[in-house]
């Protein structure tokens, strides 16, 4: 007769020794990590970490540092000088066209830069331009320039354009209905006061292309108020491809 030897069932404290076998010890996931320079000499700071020098990065950081510093004072040394092309561009603009009695926008500014030349051993010289684009936008007071249309003249038709728009008030829907029950006894002066109470009027001021050459021909007393009010946008600088 066969008998089956009995099982012993591993008591609770065999299973937590087993556990114990199997999880790696804390300092594992750190010792697999000591050839890691970065990681090696870490330092945290709260939220923070310090990463350890690393040579195989530490250049690239130390570049990019560097490219950025150098952008900000390109950046920086960009807006002085470009103040000064178009400072000099709207100038001899002007003189330009006051010479040759004209009125164009734009006008090139000539420098020269090295090129190769025929050989291999030589430079030469290639001329290239700068474009200071003075085109005719200006922003517009538009309270100042209406409540001195009189004082302009008729000069105020070539230098301005003036629109006027017609739209319903937010009260209009009342209003129609009112009109609506009483139109028969509505006319004359009566009539225009309601279409004025249904449509609000906006008026919008725009300077031509001809202001400039006008403005120079006004009296000084219209130049002073046309200098408060009306302003010419800043030219565009267009670099050669």
């Amino acid at each position: 007769m066969t008998t089956e030897a009995a099982v012993t069932k591993p008591s609770a404290l065999d299973a937590l020794k087993g556990l114990a076998k199997k999880a790696a010890p804390p300092t594992a996931a750190i010792a697999a990590q000591v050839n890691d320079p970065a990681i090696a000499g870490a330092k945290r700071d709260k939220n923070t970490v310090k990463l350890g020098f690393d040579p195989a990065v530490a250049e690239v950081a130390a570049h990019c540092a560097r490219l950025k510093e150098a952008l900000e004072r390109a950046e920086s040394e960009f807006k002085v000088d470009q103040s000064t092309l178009r400072d000099y561009g709207i100038s001899k603009r002007g003189v330009y066209n006051d010479t040759f009695k004209c009125e164009v926008t734009t006008v090139q500014v000539p420098y020269t830069t090295d090129v190769p030349g025929e050989s291999d051993d030589t430079i030469a010289h290639e001329t290239k331009y700068v474009q200071v684009i003075c085109s005719n936008k200006y922003s517009v007071q538009q309270d100042i320039v209406l409540g001195n249309k009189d004082l302009i003249g008729s000069p105020f038709e070539r230098m301005f354009e003036e629109t006027t728009t017609k739209s319903l008030k937010p009260n209009a829907e009342e209003l129609i209905r009112n009109l609506l029950t009483e139109v028969a006894g509505i006319s004359g002066d009566d009539l225009e006061t309601t279409m004025g109470e249904l449509f609000e009027s906006k008026t919008v001021i725009k300077a031509t292309d001809k202001y400039e050459s006008e403005f120079k021909k006004l009296p000084d007393s219209v130049k002073l108020v046309l200098e408060q009010a009306v302003t010419r946008s800043q030219p565009a600088l267009k670099f050669p491809g």
